[in-house]
């Protein structure tokens, strides 16, 4: 890999983000970095102000219809219609920390050090604290390799040509990112740039949790029945996942009493118990109409 220099596209998937879809762009565009940048957004039916609040701004919108969403779907959408050399995918709800996230964050492509990368994700304090728990632990504020979460679409960027190869899967529930990644990590070098940071956080609620965490089970089935990989089998015993849960709601509890957040620690059994369950649902109610049903990837070609 040697020096590279290209041109940005930054692709922005979103509905119904008036809350955050301004400041995330006036973030955007205040960057500053020596070579040229463009932002493509993909709406995919906003019925509030998003779309209106977007126009201010010089972007390049792209509407596909609710019925036709998918994760890998919307953004293999706004990559096809992008034109730079490095791909940026950053959510509508993401807001780049400094003006300096988008150079950190291609600066390991552009100098030949990596093919693809991903940033720090910072959650906005008290806003979820569950979904603080989870980004602390999987974006850290050091480097890492690999882990459960070793590359996100959130706030990620890689050369165009790992695209034009292989595109993101349409079917997956979520988790595209991870399904690419395994397609993708024998062949390109990913790296983790902790200082390229974005803050992103969403609402707290039961049935956001519940429905995250059956849509994550389908992903991960989808996973298991594309490339024979089970994530579930980190943890091979009933006894080990038992231990595992026992260890994630103590983990959850003294992370509350750290931070002050008191009125959520009786909680956590009952939200924990809540999340597995549906995650367990939906891995037991794969898509039926999945391509992947009967396929199978070999993930280390």
């Amino acid at each position: 890999m040697g020096k590279r220099f290209m041109d940005i596209s930054i692709v922005i998937r979103c509905r119904d983000e008036e809350e955050n879809i301004g400041r995330s762009l006036q973030e955007i565009f205040a960057q500053e970095i020596d070579i040229p940048y463009e932002v493509v957004l993909v709406d995919s039916g906003s019925t509030d102000r998003t779309l209106e609040i977007a126009g201010q701004y010089p972007v390049r919108i792209f509407r596909i219809p609710p019925e036709a969403f998918s994760f890998g779907y919307a953004l293999n959408y706004g990559i096809g219609k992008a034109e730079g050399g490095i791909i940026v995918n950053i959510s509508a709800h993401c807001i780049p920390a400094d003006r300096n996230w988008l150079s950190e964050l291609v600066k390991p492509i552009r100098e030949g050090r990596a093919d693809a990368v991903y940033g720090r994700q910072v959650p906005v304090g008290g806003v979820n604290p569950f979904e603080e728990v989870s980004l602390q632990k999987h974006f850290p504020d050091e480097e890492k390799i690999d882990g459960r979460v070793p590359f996100s679409n959130a706030n990620c960027a890689f050369v165009r040509k790992m695209w034009d190869e292989v595109k993101f899967d349409e079917s997956i529930s979520s988790w595209e990112d991870y399904l690419w990644y395994l397609l993708r990590k024998n062949r390109f070098v990913f790296r983790y740039i902790p200082n390229a940071r974005v803050s992103h956080s969403h609402p707290f609620s039961i049935s956001r949790i519940a429905r995250t965490a059956y849509i994550d089970g389908q992903a991960f089935r989808y996973i298991k029945d594309a490339c024979d990989f089970d994530v579930l089998q980190d943890i091979p015993s009933l006894a080990g996942k038992l231990r595992y849960a026992m260890n994630d709601v103590s983990h959850h509890a003294r992370f509350f009493f750290q931070k002050g957040y008191l009125k959520y620690v009786l909680a956590v059994p009952f939200v924990r118990l809540c999340s597995y369950f549906n995650y367990w649902r939906g891995y037991r109610n794969p898509l039926q109409d999945s391509p992947a049903v009967g396929l199978r990837v070999n993930v280390d070609e």
